[in-house]
């Protein structure tokens, strides 16, 4: 049993109650709860003696998945992506849209799917799928780039610049024509962002593991051929068709994209042989130069090869990525932000970990404490029903009418009056992997 300071956490919930309830407040209700505040911290204290914070964080997270969901849901368009982003202050959408971020819609939807088999969002999750592929363009490797991928040249670090200008000039990068496919934007080579195609091929994946449904099979295999047209020998994913950069977000999605493949389908030989090249060249090489851009897609790749293979290597790499992630002085400069995306990986971390030797009891226990103080600041940044103030950096707060328009969605940060539909997907996603390591628990 865990030993819990019952004063400490009735006066942080007291802290909490000021920071984050203090906008909902009557003005009149201020001075109020200053003067209330050590009754409060003794009424507070003996009230969480009757209820656990594990059962608190459930029914907040029952709650709070629910409304992410109601959410995605209302700001599906008729096209079948979602409302992107909106800025409360200036009252409009303010960034160009990212597709890979609308693939992640549709990932998450079905992630979640698969958690509650909420037949709610299965169309959604459908028609985000039938867009997707129909913004999706057919590409190949031409022989001249098979050959160079053959003789590693693409590998090389140095002489990258030169190289990629050469190729583009030539158009040897990639040729279209072939029943591989990407993911555009806007039907545009130029704007087919890597990520999208493995993030894609993850929600088609997620759909089928909860409904059987082999309607999407064609668009899965496409983004297989896809994705595998962008692998680089002994580095990773390319980051566009048209370069020959890869990028730390397309390396990790790219790799938990295949290896969830691999543990819903048997592998032919090459492919077998591809993901054994990617397990190892890029564990190595995050496991050297660490990155929060990759780190929470590595991680949920590495759970799942050590799911299916049952080698240690993975677990080890998720226990030192975890060590290298909680020691990161980001933490401090986000203490106001949302940082559902990391916790990702922690989550994902402490489901591996769990239940194993003794000394990993030090180890857990820092992950649980991150993930505990991070999502009591992200679960405040959900969008409540009926709200309609925020708080602004200058410690003022502003009607905003709208705000009560977006209810469900999270914010980026605590005084950061804007939301972003990767925000809420991040999130959604940390409950939902909170919720099933809860179930399994319950379940032993």
């Amino acid at each position: 049993m865990v030993s819990l300071d019952w004063g400490a956490a009735a006066r942080q919930t007291v802290k909490l109650l000021d920071t984050y309830l203090r906008p909902w407040l009557p003005v009149a209700a201020a001075p109020v709860l200053a003067a209330a505040r050590p009754a409060l911290v003794v009424t507070i204290g003996i009230a969480l003696l009757a209820v656990t914070p594990a059962s608190a964080s459930d029914t907040a997270d029952q709650k709070g998945m629910r409304l992410a969901v109601d959410y995605l849901l209302g700001a599906q368009r008729p096209s079948g992506l979602f409302a992107y982003d909106f800025d409360f202050l200036e009252g409009k959408p303010k960034e160009s849209e990212n597709i890979v971020r609308q693939a992640a819609g549709a990932y998450v939807l079905a992630e979640y799917y698969v958690h509650a088999r909420d037949e709610r969002v299965r169309g959604a999750i459908e028609a985000a799928l039938t867009t997707l592929d129909a913004q999706s363009l057919p590409i190949g490797k031409s022989p001249l780039r098979s050959l160079l991928d053959s003789i590693g040249l693409l590998s090389l670090p140095v002489g990258r610049s030169k190289l990629r200008v050469a190729l583009e000039r030539l158009d040897f990068l990639y040729r279209p024509g072939t029943d591989a496919k990407v993911v555009s934007a806007d039907r545009r080579y130029a704007n087919a962002w890597a990520g999208a195609t493995p993030i894609a091929l993850l929600a088609e994946l997620q759909y089928y593991r909860a409904s059987s449904d082999g309607r999407f099979a064609g668009q899965r295999a496409a983004w297989l051929k896809g994705l595998r047209a962008l692998h680089v020998p002994n580095r990773g994913f390319r980051a566009f068709p048209y370069s020959i950069e890869g990028s730390p977000y397309v390396d990790g999605q790219g790799w938990l994209a295949l290896a969830f493949y691999a543990s819903a389908f048997s592998l032919d030989e090459s492919l077998a042989a591809l993901l054994t090249e990617l397990d190892g060249n890029l564990m190595t090489r995050y496991g050297r130069e660490f990155s929060f851009q990759f780190y929470h897609w590595g991680t949920m790749a590495a759970a799942l090869r050590w799911k299916r293979t049952s080698d240690g290597r993975f677990v080890q790499f998720i226990r030192e990525q975890a060590q290298v992630a909680l020691d990161q002085p980001a933490w401090t400069r986000a203490r106001f932000e949302n940082t559902c995306a990391p916790l990702e990986g922690l989550a994902t971390a402490a489901a591996v970990l769990r239940g194993r030797d003794d000394a990993e009891i030090a180890l857990r226990r820092r992950i649980h404490e991150r993930i505990d103080a991070e999502m009591t600041k992200n679960r405040a940044l959900q969008i409540q029903p009926d709200q309609t103030r925020l708080q602004l950096p200058d410690g003022a707060y502003r009607s905003l009418p709208r705000v009560r328009d977006f209810s469900g969605a999270f914010l980026a940060g605590l005084f950061e009056p804007y939301t972003r539909i990767d925000l809420t997907g991040h999130c959604l996603s940390v409950m939902v992997k909170l919720a099933g390591k809860k179930q399994r628990s319950s379940q032993r």
